[in-house]
Order: structure tokens, then sequence, then C-alpha cells
């Protein structure tokens, strides 16, 4: 390979977005895989390839080859003009406009004329040749044709007869400098190249970069760009004739920046987008016309020949219809990413760090435009999507769901899909399902992500992957509300992801104001692995605790707190707060958290939420004294809030019955004993901001639990008119994300946990705004084994809410032992859960051993990355695994969740460990507990119960490899391992298995 091509290569193998103007191919380049799609000659965006990086210069069009149609779907479309017989006027697609100007040159002929028929084909002829004219060269088309601009065409008509030179609407209307065509629908001669797609050589137009909200026909012909990974975007204007770029078979000689400052709906932001295009082919390439229903789409519209479930749906309100024939018009590629306003997504600390792909598309007939924004995160195996939607047309369109993201698969074998399912103290249960033909839905339609479905999926090509091995495409919505991911098997084995907002219940008015013409849907994460559903889970951990979660949390280990709910639940009072704060402190508990009971006249369900005051009858120096009072003790102080919810006994719902989410005149539905706030309403918003911001300004309060304990009904806003009524439910999330928003911008040193009934809400959308999300409502050890399990294929263990409840249990009333229930909340943020006053000496020595283990063990499982190990959904035992990033240390936790008498278990093999590295395995706090052989019974060890008896000295290869022996006694009973490399130990480079 010669020094040019290996550059060439190194530069391509680098993250980033590559464009291919002569076969219109985009590649998306991740740090380990590749994602690419094609603009079709029909301008459709047509998907090609997602996987392992590829060599860059293979034309791999070729993959289209494997579209077989089937005789019945629809392929082709005929133009408006052709319908009106004006096949020279192909270009023009609004049938009024086409027949407007086409009026203004033709003249009717004299029906008293005997020469009526021939001098009306004259006429007709010499008007085309002036209407095309005049729009060459730029002139009013709106103009009457006077007579002797007639007398003069017809002249030039005469002479044009005369030499047997009739025009021929298929050739160029005008040349160019270098004899080329200038409009984009000629179509010279051309030879295939290449077993893909066909190569055209010389013709080539440029990729208009004019601002994307304009409402121009799309040009012919605009200026270049620099043909880089992450050249900026800003419009350039057209080139005059003189300077149109020379036809060439190589990227053509680039033109001069020319910054401009513009506005773009579509981008969302303001900003100096410096763009420059690579030139792009547009002879035909596809080597035969098929419909949509053939092809594998970047995004579908309805109506048009694709049969599957489209990317969005409208319905136009000045006829009804609800076709939408969308067209690539354009793109843009920028550095950095383009953050959506309103929504959580996830960001950059630099431009450096990702590159933002923006394609416009177009009905062009209407006006309404999509922009399908593509972000590419340089150091992981990670690619997000959204779309964006402005109605630039004359005409009210109500879009009827819209999805952030469409997802075609070639045929397989077979497709598996895995997702998280559920209910109230038992969420995320792993299912894993063979995709039959049809529609495979998960969804959520109770205004929150819900305790039932998660909006994350894995998609298994081929066959079901394991932890360590297998193809895995995942998709992870970074929302809170209705959420839908369907997955399509159609007639040709192929598969059609979708994910979104849920369609049901949606709609979105699109008027014609700019401020309110636009919607822009939540991004969805796509994330790639081919090393199992481990490799996929790690690069989704990654890039949530570093570049979702807020910055200022980012890897901050949070101090061990105690609820005061199972302790209290509501009867709380200052006193009682001072004495469970003093019973913590003496076992080294860092922060007390005043929960539900605090707050108006809430003393039951029934009451005061709304009023976020404090109750002076329980607490009569209000929140500054208690907090006061905990702090001397030796804590921090936190405390709880409902703020979405509102009791119909409370101050607030007295002053504002209107602000609950109900229809007038109709029944109410309550939930725990409570109502929903409209959080649509701007004054929602703004009086729940002030309460709270007032509540923390008015003590040191350096944490906040959020809940919400039940899910929306009625979904109706008596603000919002009869059109707006479907955008409730997401006007609502919006709301949400914006009181926290401003919340955590005015105290960046409050620690916020979001919650909702448990772990009803817990998604990527919380996480943007609150490192941690409470996991469940089951603070049962062996409930949370898979609880948290099952949470970790998306989400880091970092953001699990985790604590160390009382036993027996509240919600399983089973006991376990406190080493177990301590070890399953070390795999999440650990706190406590019980009443500290009933504890004994020992039991306060044990917990204070136990929070100094957690010290040692947090920055693993903040830092590192997590090995599944044992399914509990797969077997009776659960385990896992934290490996810090350089390989040198480790701590493997493992809990036995029923053991089966007299059955041995598997050796634990380990993972993520250097194969050539020695290790130190050592057991840490070992059980008390073993078996006498002889009688059967249980007895206590007071010198401890080890695995091994001593410290092992093994290679990482041998440990995961042949693994370690691990016997359990009894059920719930559990080991957590250390594995550290041996100092000094000359290991060979750093490999995983």
């Amino acid at each position: 390979m010669n020094a040019s091509k290996q550059f060439k290569e190194s530069v391509h193998d680098q993250p980033g977005i590559y464009y291919d103007g002569q076969l219109r191919l985009f590649r998306l380049r991740c740090k380990n895989s590749l994602y690419a799609f094609r603009v079709d000659d029909a301008r459709n965006l047509e998907h090609l390839y997602w996987g392992p990086p590829l060599t860059h210069d293979d034309d791999i069009t070729y993959l289209i080859r494997s579209h077989v149609p089937a005789p019945f779907d629809p392929k082709g479309t005929v133009s408006v003009a052709k319908i009106m017989g004006l096949d020279e006027l192909a270009e023009i697609e609004d049938f009024q406009e086409l027949s407007d100007k086409w009026k203004i040159y033709t003249r009717q002929h004299d029906e008293d004329d005997p020469e009526g028929d021939k001098r009306s084909r004259r006429l007709e002829n010499a008007s085309w040749r002036i209407w095309h004219r005049e729009r060459n060269r730029g002139g009013d088309l709106s103009d009457p044709l006077s007579a002797d601009a007639v007398a003069d065409a017809l002249k030039l008509e005469k002479r044009r007869r005369e030499q047997s030179e009739s025009p021929a609407l298929d050739q160029p209307r005008e040349p160019m400098a270098n004899g080329a065509a200038q409009g984009r629908f000629s179509r010279p001669a051309h030879q295939p190249s290449a077993p893909g797609l066909k190569r055209g050589p010389g013709v080539v137009s440029m990729v208009n970069v004019a601002a994307l909200g304009r409402e121009s026909e799309f040009p012919s012909l605009t200026a270049p760009a620099l043909d880089t990974p992450h050249a900026r975007a800003s419009p350039l204007q057209p080139m005059d004739r003189k300077d149109r770029l020379p036809s060439s078979s190589s990227s053509p000689k680039m033109l001069p920046k020319v910054p401009s400052t513009i506005y773009s709906p579509l981008a969302g932001s303001f900003g100096d987008l410096t763009m420059q295009e690579q030139a792009t082919n547009w002879r035909e390439l596809d080597p035969e016309v098929l419909g949509k229903n053939t092809k594998l789409l970047e995004f579908s519209d309805q109506g048009t020949g694709d049969y599957r479930d489209p990317s969005f749906k409208v319905i136009f309100s000045k006829d009804g219809s609800s076709v939408c024939p969308i067209e690539y018009v354009r793109h843009r590629i920028v550095d950095g990413k383009v953050m959506p306003r309103r929504m959580p997504a996830l960001y950059t600390d630099s431009s450096e760090e990702a590159t933002t792909l923006i394609v416009e598309m177009e009905d062009r007939l209407t006006g309404l435009r999509f922009a399908l924004h593509y972000t590419v995160m340089h150091d992981y195996d990670i690619i997000t999507r959204r779309t964006v939607v402005v109605n630039s047309g004359k005409d009210p369109v109500t879009l009827n769901h819209i999805y952030s993201g469409t997802f075609d698969f070639d045929a397989e074998s077979q497709f598996y899909m895995t997702h998280l399912a559920g209910g109230w103290a038992r969420e995320r249960d792993v299912i894993t399902q063979k995709l039959e033909y049809g529609t495979n839905v998960v969804k959520s339609s109770r205004g929150a992500s819900s305790h039932q479905f998660n909006p994350h999926i894995v998609i298994h090509p081929g066959e079901e992957a394991t932890e360590d091995r297998g193809e895995c495409f995942g998709f992870t919505l970074v929302y809170s509300g209705n959420f839908a991911a369907s997955c399509e098997i159609t007639e040709y084995g192929r598969l059609r992801v979708n994910m979104g907002i849920n369609p049901e219940g949606f709609t979105w008015y699109l008027d014609t104001k700019r401020e309110t013409n636009t919607f822009r849907s939540p991004e969805v994460v796509m994330s790639y692995s081919n090393a199992g559903v481990g490799g996929l889970s790690r690069t989704l951990h990654r890039v949530f605790r570093e570049r979702l979660i807020p910055r200022q949390w980012r890897y901050k280990i949070p101090p061990v707190l105690i609820n005061t709910w199972e302790a209290a639940y509501f009867d709380v009072n200052h006193e009682i707060v001072v004495s469970i704060a003093s019973a913590a402190a003496k076992a080294d508990i860092e922060m007390l958290v005043l929960d539900d009971g605090w707050f108006g006249q809430r003393n039951d369900t029934r009451s005061g939420l709304g009023d976020w005051y404090p109750n002076l009858d329980k607490f009569p120096r209000g929140l500054k004294g208690i907090a006061r009072d905990v702090n001397q003790i030796g804590l921090k102080f936190g405390i709880w809030v409902e703020p979405e919810m509102v009791s119909m006994n409370s101050d607030l719902y007295r002053a504002h019955p209107e602000w609950c989410l109900c229809v007038p005149e109709r029944k109410l539905t309550t939930g725990r004993n409570q109502l929903v706030l409209d959080f649509s309403r701007k004054e929602v918003q703004d009086h729940i901001y002030n309460e709270l911001h007032k509540m923390l300004n008015s003590a040191n309060i350096e944490y906040v639990k959020w809940d919400m304990n039940r899910h929306l009904t009625e979904v109706f806003s008596q603000q919002w008119d009869r059109t707006r009524q479907g955008e409730i439910a997401h006007r609502f999330i919006l709301g949400v994300y914006e009181v926290f928003r401003r919340l955590t911008e005015a105290f960046p040193q409050v620690l916020f946990e979001s919650c909702s009934g448990g772990g009803g809400r817990f998604d990527a959308g919380f996480l943007y705004y609150s490192p941690q999300i409470w996991t469940s409502d089951n603070t049962d050890a062996l409930s949370r084994s898979a609880i948290q399990y099952g949470t970790s294929l998306a989400y880091p263990c970092s953001a699990m809410g985790a604590h160390v409840s009382t036993v027996p249990n509240h919600q399983t009333h089973r006991s376990t032992p406190m080493k177990t229930r301590s070890i399953v909340a070390m795999s999440g943020t650990f706190g406590y859960e019980l009443d500290p006053r009933t504890l004994t000496s020992d039991e306060i020595k044990e917990i204070k051993g136990y929070i100094e283990l957690q010290k040692r063990i947090a920055p693993l499982v903040y830092e590192g990355d997590m090995y599944r190990l044992w399914s509990p959904f797969k077997s009776n035992s659960a385990a896992w695994m934290f490996v810090s990033r350089d390989q040198k240390r480790a701590v493997v936790m493992g809990i036995n969740i029923r053991r089966i008498v007299g059955r041995l278990l598997p050796r634990l093999k380990l993972r993520g460990l250097c194969p050539n590295t020695k290790y130190e395995v050592e057991e840490l706090c070992p059980g008390t507990l073993m078996r006498n052989n002889d009688t059967g019974a249980i007895e206590h060890v007071i010198g401890g119960v080890y695995q091994y008896g001593e410290k092992l000295h093994m290679t990482g290869k041998t440990l995961q490899n042949a693994g370690l022996p691990v016997k359990f006694i009894f059920d719930a009973d559990s080991v957590l391992i250390a594995i550290s490399a041996v100092p000094g130990d000359q290991s060979s480079a750093s490999v995983l298995n």
C-alpha cells in the first residue's frame, strides 16, 4: 500500500462522518463500528450497513443487490407535470404553481381563425421558449407576454422549424461553462463502474447548504465544500456561471468558505455554521427502479408504497389527506453535537468529541420538512438520532405520530429481541423472545416510562446473543413519557425497528407561525456490540456516566444516607427525626433524608400534596431548624417531595382546581388519593419552581428525592384548545423537565434522586437531570438482585438507588442476612431503609464495618466496567463483578437466590481481567454460618466461614477459564471477593477476553 493510500485509510479509520458525493453515500464511523446509508435516485435515504468497520475504499452500494421486488409492490411515480401533459416542466411539483405559470405564457387560439389550431400550437411552443428563457435568467415569470415578445418568439420558432430542430425535452436546457447540464433532472450517458451503483464521472451538482428554513426549490448549483469528516456548516451563495466548477471524476476543486450566521429551525440554534459540501453526483445510479416497500430505509412515509409501520403520520388541514412523500433535499456535517431545546440528550464536553450529520427531507408539495439528526460519539460505539419537523407551508398540519428513528435490518434466519418488563416492586425482568412475522411492540401509555416496560431494547440478528458473544444492536430512548418500540418482521424476513413517542393518543398541531410550526422528537441512543450483551451494556454504562448525567456528579460517590420512611412513615416530627439522626450517626451514616409527612397537613395519603411548606405542628422551627440540628449531629440533610401531584385536601387544590389534569364535567380518577398537576401549563411550572426554590433556600438541604406515585389519567388541559389536547402528555413531561432544569441550574450543589413509585421512571431521560434513580420500592435483597441485574442491561449501577432495609422486609416479609443485603446495596448508591434506634451495639458495629467496606468498593462500582456472570433469570444464583479500567482491581459479588439441597454450583468464571497478570484473590466479610454434616444443623462459626481458607494467587487467564469454586450454604447466602494485581508483577500488555 503506497503512502497516500495508507494515509487515506488511516484518516477514514478515525471516528467521524464521511460523505462520498459520487455514490451519494454516508459513512458514520464510530469507535469500532460503521453505519452507512445512501441517497437513491428517488431521493430516499436507503440503509446499507451497520456492523464492524469495513475498508473505506470498498464500494458497499453493491448491498442493494439483495432487494427482490414483489410482483405487486408499487414502484415509480408520475409527476404532476406529466399528468398535465407538460413534461418540460417536470421540476415544478406544485400543481397550482405549474398551472398558473403555464397559463401566463399560453395564448388561446381564436376559434374563428381557420389557422387557429396551427397558430395555437405555434404560440404554445413560442411561450414555452420565452418561459424557459425567463426562468433561466431569473426574470419575472408572472409578467404577461407582450405582443413583440410573442412575434419575436414566433420568428425564432419559424427558423427552428425550417432547420428541422424540434426541441428535445430531455436535453440540457442550458449549457454550463464545461458543457455539463445545469438541470438536476438531466440524464447524460453513463457506464456502471462497480457491481453496486453506477458512478457518473462527469456531471455533478452541489448539495444545497442554504439555511434549512428556506422555502426555495432545490437549487441546481451551490458552492462545494472540503471533504473532511468534521466540516462545519453555514450557507454559501450560489456561484455565478463563470465560477462553476469544471467537470471532474474526482473531488471538485474547493472554494473558500464563506462564514455566515443563520437561524435554522431544523438545527435548532443560532450560530456561525461555516459549511462546505462535497459535490454530489445526480446521475442515475440505481440499477433498477424499485418501490419503497422493497428497500431498507432510514425514514419512511405513509401511503406511497411502503406498507411497513411508517416513521411518521400526518393529516393536512387543507384537504384532509395523509399522503406525504418526502425526498432528500440537502445535508450538513458539523463538528460537535447540536443539542435539542427543552429535551434531555447525550452531550459533549468539546466539539472534538462528536460529529453530527443533519439530513433535510421535504414534502415538496406542502413544504413539510424533516431534519434527521445523526451524531457519532467518537469515543464510543454510539450514534444518536432524533427528528425535527418544520411546517414551512401555508396551511396547518397535524402530526399524528413521529418516531425518533427508523432502523431497517436485512433478512436473517431469525431475529431475537431483549427488553425489560415487570411491574411495581418487580421492575425490569430480562425478557428475550424470538420475533415472528408481524409486529411486536414494547410501550407505555401511562405518562411515564413505567414499571411495566422500559424504553430500551436489544436486537440479536441470526441467533440469541450471550453475555460475551454475538452481535447486538441496542436502542435506548432518552425520554421519560409515553414511548413505543416496535419490531416488525416483514414478508421478506426483514426487520424494521421504530422507536419514539407512543403514537397512542398523541397528536401535534403544526401551524404556520415560526414559534409553533416545529416539533422535536426525543433522542434515541443507538449502540452496537459484537461482544455480546455485556459489551453493549458496558458501552451504555460509560456513555451515560460520562455524557448524560450532570457533569458535576460524574463519578462522584454520594454520601451514605438513611431515609425516614421505613423508620417512621408519616409519623415524623422534629424530635423523632433528631433521634433517628443521632442513632444513625453512631453507625457512621452520613446523611438523613426526611421523607413524606413533613409538609402541609400531611398525615396520610389523603391530604397535603401541593403545599410545599413545613407543618409547623410537627416542625415548629421549620426546615431550617431541623436541618441545623441534623447537621450539628454530624449528618447532612435531605428531603422528599412529590411536585407533580396534588391532594384535593390541600390549599393548592382549593385555590386552583383547574390546575389538575381533568376533563371538565367528568369524574376524576384518583390514584393513591391524589390528582396530577397539569405541568403543560406555564403557571403550574412557575408555581412549583418558586415553591421548591423557596424551600431549598430556606435550609441547608443537600439532597432532594423527587417522587411520582401515580400515573396519568384524564389527560386533558383546560388551558389548551381542542387542537392541542393530543399534545398534553408530551407537554407534561416537557414541563417536568423544565422545572428540573431550572432547579438543577439554580442549585447545582444539591444532589437530586428521581423516583416514581419505586422504579417506574428509571430511564435515560431522567438521568440527564438526576445522577441516580430509585430502582424499586422492593428493597428485599433477593428481589433486588434480579431487579438491579435487569436494570444493568442499559443503565450503570452507579445510578441505581439501592439501600439496606430492615428484616423481615416490608415488601416480601423475607429475612436475609445483613451481609447479603449490604452486598446488593453496594452494587448501587448504598444507603439504609430501617430504624437505627432499634439496632443493637453489635448490629451498629456490623453496619460500620459494611460502610467502611463500601468506601473501598465504591470507586470500582462508579468508575469500573461491570461484567454479569450468573443471571438470576436463568439460574438459582446471581453474580457480577466490577473491574477497574486499568484491570488492576476488581470485586466479585455472588448471591444465592434459592439453594437446591445436594446440587453443586458451576465454577464462577470471571471476566474482564488481563490474562497474563497475576492476581491476588481475597474473600471479604466471610460467612458466619455452616452446616453440621453429622446433624444437618446450621451452626454459627465465630472465626468465619471462608470459601478457600486463604488468599489465592492466580493469573487472569486461570480465573477466567478455570474459574472459582463457590459454595452457598443456604438461601440468601452470598460471597464477596476482592481481586487485585500482585504488586511488581511484570505482566504483558492488557488484553480483554
